[in-house]
């Protein structure tokens, strides 16, 4: 996934999602009206569902199916087949699409919520009545200055807002 940082601004990986897809339909033009990939379609309409989101992903889904009758309605090429069968093929290939676009979509968005369930485990075990600190490695508790004194790149200083009043005179003097 680190690979795909480069396309961390929103406004880029729109643009390749398009540009992925216009790749896929001059294939597809070149392949003509009786070699048919229908399956190359899903790598464009996977990739913006998983890394721009839903809306994204089934933008693609629903434009991508519908370039091949385009092609026979410009008559660019003769369809190989009826206009009925083309159109039918065509609404199947939406259906897919947009199912695949879901559940792509679904399964990024689980795999986010997976991720920051691990933050919140990682998170540290704290007694509600002695405050101190479950460590997992030793399995040990540990009163609370001790653990931030053997763990200090785990924590920053700082001051909480009522603390900050409280002690309002003694920060203005700094």
């Amino acid at each position: 996934m680190a690979h795909l940082n480069a396309f961390s601004a929103s406004g880029v990986r729109p643009a390749f999602w398009v540009l992925l897809s216009l790749i896929c339909v001059a294939v597809d033009y070149w392949a003509g009206p009786q070699v048919q990939f229908p399956i190359v379609y899903l790598v464009p309409v996977s990739m913006a569902s998983w890394y721009s989101g839903r809306v994204w992903g089934l933008a693609l889904a629903v434009a991508l199916p519908l370039i091949r009758p385009l092609y026979y309605v410009a008559e660019v090429w003769e369809p190989p087949s009826s206009m009925i069968e083309s159109t039918a093929n065509a609404g199947i290939r939406l259906a897919v699409f947009v199912l695949f676009a879901l559940l792509v979509d679904r399964i990024a968005r689980q795999m986010r919520d997976l991720r920051s369930m691990g933050v919140l485990e990682a998170m540290l075990g704290v007694c509600s009545e002695c405050k101190r600190i479950h460590d997992d490695g030793t399995d040990s508790w540990e009163r609370l200055e001790t653990y931030v004194a053997g763990h200090p790149s785990e924590f920053r200083p700082s001051i909480c807002p009522v603390c900050a009043l409280r002690h309002a005179d003694v920060f203005a003097r700094r």
